[in-house]
């Protein structure tokens, strides 16, 4: 019921208003009612009235408000006034006047009288309009800020996982290193500023790409912790242009190399994982080749939420019309590659 209400209000106030107009109105410009179908005349007139509220409160204003266009909108207002004036007058003068016994009034006269009273429903129309954004956007807000302190609120709880995950690696480390391990103690350093860098340091709309670099380093050296030299597995990185002062978007670079690992590796025969990235003046040309083999000790999951699939509709929202993504396979290797336009 609640959802048909602003429109049972509506047609109540326009029935009752044509009830009293048709009722304790006897003239209106050359109509009258003793003088032929009057309440045609005002169904007409009411019709048009409509026309101009309805498009006034639910078309225009409301459209052109989302898009800041006030000039727009008071040209289109002003042109819908006046279309809808000449129309109904030209309507009455020449039609329907031709029921009624008196044609002594002018086409002028009539436009005038329309006008004064659709002067009034526009300025009904758009009062409307106005209120109703009004509340809308007062609504939106309340809703953006319970939205903002349930963010808050999860934000907070989330970083309690993180915090003790750092702790019980602090303590793991300072046990490595009690025990004269020094490879485990280097191994859960690097893996605690990846985690840090992953969860503290990515919430900026773009950083540094040499923090990007950086990280997508240390990710590879926490997994390069998991091969034997006896395997043969090798990832080669190599790094053109001048990275400093190029600004990206966080954690754009390591699923490309996540997705490598995961299919790429294959401790039982050869695997080769190339990375390059290269900066221009203008872009960033950032391509990653593996081998092609099904993960048998790489990363078992995509549950991240950084896969390339993800990574295409981030792309999408970040980079609408400044980056291609394309991934292909050339003679058993899988191919994944991004170009960036850069300031």
């Amino acid at each position: 019921m609640k959802k048909y209400l602003e429109a049972i209000i509506h047609v109540l106030i326009w029935g009752v208003a044509y009830f009293l107009i048709l009722n304790y109105v006897n003239t209106i410009a050359d109509f009258r009612k003793d003088q032929g179908p009057f309440w045609l005349a005002i169904l007409f007139g009411m019709c048009m009235n409509q026309v101009l509220f309805y498009s006034t409160a639910f078309f225009i204003v409301p459209r052109f408000l989302r898009l800041k266009k006030i000039l727009l909108l008071i040209i289109t207002l002003i042109s819908a006034f006046v279309l809808i004036n000449l129309f109904e007058s030209f309507i009455d003068y020449y039609w329907l006047v031709g029921f009624f016994s008196s044609e002594s009034e002018s086409y002028l006269s009539y436009l005038n009288y329309n006008s004064i009273s659709s002067f009034f429903i526009l300025l009904l129309g758009l009062s409307y309009a106005l209120i109703k954004y009004w509340f809308q956007s007062e609504k939106l807000k309340r809703v953006l800020y319970e939205e903002k302190l349930t963010t808050e609120m999860v934000f907070l709880k989330a970083q309690i996982n993180p915090h003790f995950l750092f702790n019980v690696l602090n303590s793991f480390y300072a046990k490595a290193l009690k025990n004269d391990v020094p490879e485990l103690a280097d191994g859960i350093a690097k893996l605690a500023e990846l985690m840090r860098y992953m969860v503290y340091e990515t919430n900026e709309d773009n950083v540094a790409l040499e923090k990007e670099i950086h990280h997508l380093k240390k990710f590879i050296q926490v997994y390069q912790l998991r091969i034997s030299e006896d395997d043969d597995v090798f990832i080669n990185f190599t790094i053109k242009g001048v990275v400093e002062n190029v600004q990206i978007s966080p954690m754009l670079l390591i699923p490309f190399v996540e997705n490598a690992i995961k299919h790429g590796i294959d401790t039982k025969t050869k695997s080769v994982i190339d990375i390059s990235l290269e900066v221009t003046k203008n872009s960033l040309l950032y391509k990653v080749t593996n081998t092609m083999h099904q993960a048998v000790c790489g990363l078992k999951d995509s549950a991240s939420g950084f896969g390339l699939d993800n990574l295409k509709k981030r792309l999408a929202i970040l980079y609408p019309n400044a980056h291609t993504m394309e991934i292909k396979v050339e003679k058993g290797y899988f191919i994944s590659l991004l170009k960036l336009q850069i300031d």
